[in-house]
């Protein structure tokens, strides 16, 4: 997931629509803004859940207390 400062991404927003830059996603926006956006390494536990095979691996590590 990407996480921004409300006040970055906000800027961003506004300055791409002011600018008419068209931009995939957030990171982009910002980096359009010249604010250095960096990767920091995640858990593979932190899924997004969009199918039921992912709500499976969920459950499976809420259950194992895992976390």
């Amino acid at each position: 997931p990407q996480v921004f400062e409300r006040e970055i991404i906000v800027q961003a927003y506004e300055f791409c629509k002011a600018n008419g830059i068209k931009a995939t996603d957030d990171s982009m926006m910002v980096e359009q803004m010249g604010v250095r956006v960096k990767v920091i390494e995640g858990s593979y536990e932190n899924i997004k859940i969009t199918t039921p095979e992912d709500l499976a691996f969920a459950e499976y590590i809420l259950e194992s207390g895992r976390i």
